[in-house]
């Protein structure tokens, strides 16, 4: 078997569309995130798809960016046998995968970190609310007399607005690290991503909201102004974030993982449920 690399854009995304239709797995998500010392790849061997992020400085492989989910699709019985090839034939130290599914690896000199995101599944608005916890309906009840606004912006209108509004909340914050705010202005060149914002005046809570599919919604990041959180702003993004995606004919809103307990427990309080996703080192 052959391992062969499909670097552009139209082979791709051609190659995976009848196998894969999230936004994770597209050409344009792994672009948004590309830099000098990275390459991106979709390796193929037969009919397993593997699409990489490579550190050329480093030799290490992502299964993809900052914030995202994919690895082997297509043929899993092939796994081992891609991740042998790939980590081989393009000179990789190791490979890091962060899927939302479990390998089937018999291979033993591999790590496995297990972790869970919280999906909230979108109905109707009644049984949503239904499912909140007294926390979340009493804040929605207090910023309903608020007078918040809510709006959402695409492109490059959204993407500086969601920046100085990111540099005004980390201003001084030394503790907090991202990869490049730059990001922002290439993620605001793709259809499916959503600027986000609620408040009033200075007291404001944005989110970058992903349409993965016609079904899920992904919360991929957040900001929220010190103003913001005393009044109850962010819950009221939220609750405008699904209300967009009930009119849409979404079902799913995804709210990732959560490095911290108490931020997983604000998660699971909007009614929804956990889902496993696992982190491979090979």
């Amino acid at each position: 078997m052959k391992l062969e690399a499909i670097k552009g854009q139209d082979n791709w995304n051609r190659s995976i569309q009848q196998i894969a239709n999230s936004l994770f797995f597209k050409y344009e998500w792994y672009k948004a995130f590309k830099t000098p010392w990275k390459s991106n790849l979709l390796v193929r061997l037969e009919n397993c798809y593997l699409p990489l992020q490579i550190n050329l400085i480093t030799r290490v492989a992502y299964s993809g960016p900052w914030g995202s989910y994919g690895g082997p699709i297509g043929n899993k019985n092939l796994t081992e046998e891609i991740l042998k090839c790939a980590k081989k034939k393009l000179f990789l130290r190791k490979i890091v995968l962060y899927c939302e599914e479990e390998l089937p690896l018999k291979i033993r000199n591999y790590s496995l970190e297990r972790s869970s995101v919280v999906i909230l599944t979108l109905d109707n608005e009644e049984n949503i609310f239904k499912r909140l916890h007294e926390n979340r309906k009493r804040n929605l009840k207090k910023a309903a007399q608020g007078g918040f606004y809510f709006e959402i912006l695409k492109g490059k209108e959204g993407a500086i607005r969601y920046t100085k509004l990111l540099k005004r909340v980390l201003k001084g914050v030394k503790r907090y690290k991202f990869h490049n705010i730059g990001i922002f202005k290439n993620l605001s060149e793709l259809e499916e991503v959503h600027f986000c914002f609620s408040g009033k005046e200075r007291d404001e809570s944005g989110a970058v909201i992903l349409e993965l599919n016609k079904d899920t919604i992904f919360y991929w990041h957040g900001i929220n102004s010190a103003e913001a959180l005393s009044q109850h702003t962010g819950d009221f993004l939220h609750w405008s974030i699904l209300q967009f995606a009930l009119k849409k004919g979404i079902k799913f809103y995804n709210l990732g993982t959560s490095p911290y307990q108490e931020l997983r427990n604000y998660k699971l309080s909007w009614g929804g449920e956990e889902k496993p996703v696992y982190t491979y080192v090979i």
